[in-house]
């Protein structure tokens, strides 16, 4: 055997046995919680991986949930599936993840029900994810769903044990879970644990406007394109597609599914004005209403899907901003213009499923069932909020106006058609 077939013998085996102590370390730390996952006890802290895609995927595979909350990150932060207004169902998990379109929420949805058809469905629905120019996340994978895109069972067991357990992600993740030194960051029931930072550390002024300008370049109108169509006059908005998939397979299983719009912070409101896209959100409100009341029609024989909006000019919605003078006063109800704290989850949640708790309230005008009925005396209602909440709060408006119309400039114009 001579010296170059030596070396190759050698250098192959050396980074054999290179692989198996890195695979042995990753299944060791199993940063995914995918080889030996935790305890499920609900309101139990735990470390999750920032690919959360990936570890979402394998708990549902771990759990089989009957009950699931599906959404992006405002239902990831703030709806906590262990409220007590749910019916029977167990266990319960929160399958919502950050930047989500309705592509991702659907693929999901066939994920859980090929496992375990879920009995109960907690859907929040978000104007930004039916952006014709939204892209699917870095991180999603189709080879995490137990079926493909038709509902076939598919198998990717080799490819998935590859990025578990020898990608340099993996390594990543596994030396963060080990120097990890906080109580976790998700709760054992897939609600991300938000720590309640001292507000005397804290701007809270500048956080709202830095969040609201930030939202329009990074989330409403994200790059590369920098616009914002609900559609282009050529195609159908496959958002409305795929959650029509989404209610019709429910209606089939004979689901129970609520859908509600999150309550963003009036900003965001403000900066659709400022964008001149008011127009398309109250279109696509009546959109929503039109396929969720035509779903139920297909399906006389099924309970009704109601659709709550908790957006608009509420009393919660309205949550003071901190003046100038007092900028580091923490706020009632929000970590940013578009994230509410796990309390107001609760309350949406009191709200939806008419659960009483004598330690909370909630505020009479936070809230509405919104159907093809009640929806232009509704949206002419809330136009006459709004008149009045400006006329209040002129000076914060205006600021925010100008540093949305500054973000307005760099984008330019654009044309839906």
């Amino acid at each position: 055997m001579n010296d170059n077939i030596k070396f190759i013998i050698i250098f192959f085996l050396s980074l054999g046995q290179a692989m198996l102590l890195i695979g042995v370390f990753n299944w060791w730390v199993d940063p995914y919680d995918i080889y030996h996952p935790s305890e499920y006890k609900p309101n139990n802290r735990v470390w999750m991986s920032k690919q959360l895609r990936l570890a979402k995927a394998y708990r549902v595979r771990n759990l089989r949930p009957e009950g699931i909350v599906m959404g992006s990150s405002r239902s990831q932060l703030g709806i906590d599936p262990d409220h007590p207004g749910w019916d029977n169902v167990h266990p319960r998990y929160n399958l919502a993840l950050p930047g989500a379109n309705l592509y991702e929420t659907y693929r999901y949805f066939q994920h859980s029900l090929a496992l375990n058809p879920p009995k109960q469905l907690l859907i929040g629905i978000d104007f930004i994810d039916f952006n014709i120019f939204s892209k699917l996340s870095d991180d999603f994978n189709e080879s995490y769903m137990v079926v493909s895109r038709e509902g076939k069972f598919q198998d990717h067991y080799l490819t998935n044990l590859m990025v578990t357990l020898l990608s340099s992600s993996a390594i990543k993740s596994s030396q963060k879970k080990m120097f990890y030194r906080g109580e976790g960051t998700h709760f054992s029931n897939g609600t991300e644990f938000s720590e309640e930072v001292d507000s005397q550390s804290i701007d809270m002024r500048s956080i709202m406007m830095w969040s609201a300008t930030k939202f329009v370049s990074r989330l409403l109108m994200p790059p590369p394109a920098h616009r914002f169509c609900l559609d282009d006059e050529t195609r159908a908005n496959s958002s409305f597609q795929y959650l029509r998939q989404i209610l019709e397979t429910a209606k089939e299983s004979e689901a129970d599914v609520r859908l509600f719009i999150p309550p963003m912070h009036v900003y965001f409101l403000e900066i659709l004005k400022t964008l001149e896209i008011m127009e398309d959100y109250e279109k696509w409100q009546n959109q929503l209403i039109d396929l969720i009341e035509n779903v139920d029609k297909k399906y006389p024989n099924n309970q009704n899907f109601p659709l709550w909006d908790f957006s608009g000019y509420n009393t919660v919605t309205m949550d003071e901003v901190p003046p100038v003078e007092a900028s580091n006063r923490s706020m009632d109800w929000y970590l940013d213009v578009g994230h509410f704290k796990k309390k107001l989850g609760d309350r949406i949640q009191d709200r939806i499923f008419n659960y009483k708790d004598s330690g909370r309230v909630v505020p009479e005008d936070f809230g509405m069932q919104i159907n093809s009925k009640n929806i232009n005396f509704y949206q002419r209602a809330q136009r006459s909020k709004r008149m009045r909440y400006i006329l209040d709060h002129q000076g914060e408006i205006k600021e925010l106006d100008s540093r949305v119309k500054t973000v307005k400039n760099k984008i330019g114009k654009f044309d839906c058609g």
